[in-house]
């Protein structure tokens, strides 16, 4: 899988991973949280389709000042029944200060 960069700039959800995209695993995610003051919320989450979408949290934890988190294990799930998305809130987000996420 070729690696992908978000620059999450504002509370936001985002899709990392679509329902029915492309196939492949998920080797690693790393969240970096560049703001020099302030944390950010974020929650990782897989979405199912739903006419009422199925949330199943993965993670829901805050990422200090200039801190990286890095979730590389048991990443797997099944994204023809399911999305990978990631909420933020809170935090100094902008775009001079973003929420770093790699997915490899």
């Amino acid at each position: 899988m070729a690696q992908e960069l978000y620059n999450i700039t504002s509370a936001t959800t985002t899709t990392l991973k679509s329902i029915y995209g492309d196939a492949g695993g998920i080797q690693s995610i790393r969240f970096t949280n560049t703001h020099a003051t302030t944390g950010v919320n974020v929650q990782l989450f897989i979405e199912d389709d739903a006419s009422t979408p199925n949330k199943y949290y993965i993670l829901d934890t805050d990422i200090p000042r200039q801190t990286s988190l890095l979730l590389d294990e048991h990443l797997s799930f099944d994204n023809t029944s399911f999305a990978l998305k990631l909420t933020t809130s809170a935090g100094g987000l902008d775009t001079s200060n973003p929420l770093t996420v790699i997915v490899k």
